[in-house]
């Protein structure tokens, strides 16, 4: 074996030791800007009702909570994607990105007018996973919030 070829498994296998092996995990502060760009997709999808994106933006083992309480997977996600959301006005605020390594929570409130005129807030809790060096959204919860 060359000795270039020697070097290279050596480190390969120093890399596997301390578990930095594989492609390079960006740092904070590029993951965070890469979820806030998540979160923004996710709110156009919702808004536009595309359900192409929504279907690479969620991991296949995707669980959500609906404000009701229903627990849906994926394909249910998917299913009431394409139907328009019956509101006037959406708009997200507070967002918040905290990172733990391979997994990321993004929070953020959203306020709303509904068809009807009423006012709505939603506060909601995404939950991310990289997976083969792609961060995509494994679990969602909504919880509606009294009004002020």
């Amino acid at each position: 074996m060359s000795s270039r070829r020697l070097l290279s498994s050596a480190l390969a296998g120093l890399g596997l030791f301390l578990g930095v092996a594989g492609p390079a995990a960006a740092s904070p502060a590029a993951d965070e800007a890469a979820l806030r760009q998540l979160n923004d997709d996710y709110v156009r999808a919702f808004l536009a009702c595309d359900v192409g994106r929504f279907r690479t933006l969620l991991a296949d083992d995707f669980y959500g909570v609906l404000a009701d309480g229903r627990i849906i997977d994926k394909a249910e996600f998917l299913r009431q994607a394409a139907t328009p959301p019956p509101l006037k006005a959406f708009r997200i605020r507070d967002v918040a990105v905290r990172l733990f390594g391979d997994a990321a929570i993004v929070n953020d409130l959203a306020s709303f007018r509904k068809a009807d005129g009423a006012a709505g807030l939603t506060r909601y809790v995404d939950v991310y996973a990289r997976r083969n060096g792609q961060w995509q959204v494994v679990s969602v919860q909504i919880t509606r919030v009294a009004l002020p």
